[in-house]
């Protein structure tokens, strides 16, 4: 099930669901196969770790940027699993600051490779999420064209 969206600049937003198996409730584990919220090892995976760091990197926000949406709307992972970010030592240096895992947004290694943009996955297992979906289908457009044109005998006709 999705919704695309067509965001402010006309660039296509998905959002997806997907079921992934009958196994209902996985280990930690299991999703972490799945799921990364880690910088990657350069050395190993030269590619997967310039992805990272041009698509995955959130932030930075905080004290570093108290202006950032998240600090004004208070994003605080409600209702989402902690993903696995193990304090590796691994950094990305972006626009002059030092990121580590903290600043990563989830993401799938070979879906990123596959379609090199961000991204987000998130792990869910409540209904609510085909709500949320619904929600993007019913959604109104943030801009209409419309046209408005006068007759001979003074009519107005809009069109959108």
């Amino acid at each position: 099930m999705y919704i695309v969206e067509f965001q402010k600049r006309g660039l296509p937003h998905v959002h997806l669901l997907l079921f992934l198996h009958a196994n209902k409730y996985p280990s930690p584990n299991d999703i972490d196969h799945i799921i990364s919220a880690e910088i990657p090892s350069q050395k190993d995976d030269q590619e997967l770790y310039k992805l990272v760091q041009n698509h995955m990197v959130h932030g930075p926000c905080g004290i570093l940027r108290p202006t950032s949406p998240c600090m004004r709307n208070r994003c605080n992972g409600d209702g989402y699993p902690a993903y696995r970010r193990r304090n590796t030592g691994r950094t990305i240096t972006k626009n002059g600051i030092i990121i580590d895992n903290r600043c990563i947004v989830p993401y799938n290694p070979k879906l990123l490779k596959k379609y090199q943009a961000h991204i987000n996955i998130e792990w869910c297992n409540q209904s609510t999420s085909i709500k949320y979906l619904f929600k993007y289908m019913n959604k109104g457009y943030d801009r209409v064209t419309a046209i408005m044109v006068h007759d001979d005998n003074g009519t107005i006709y809009f069109s959108m």
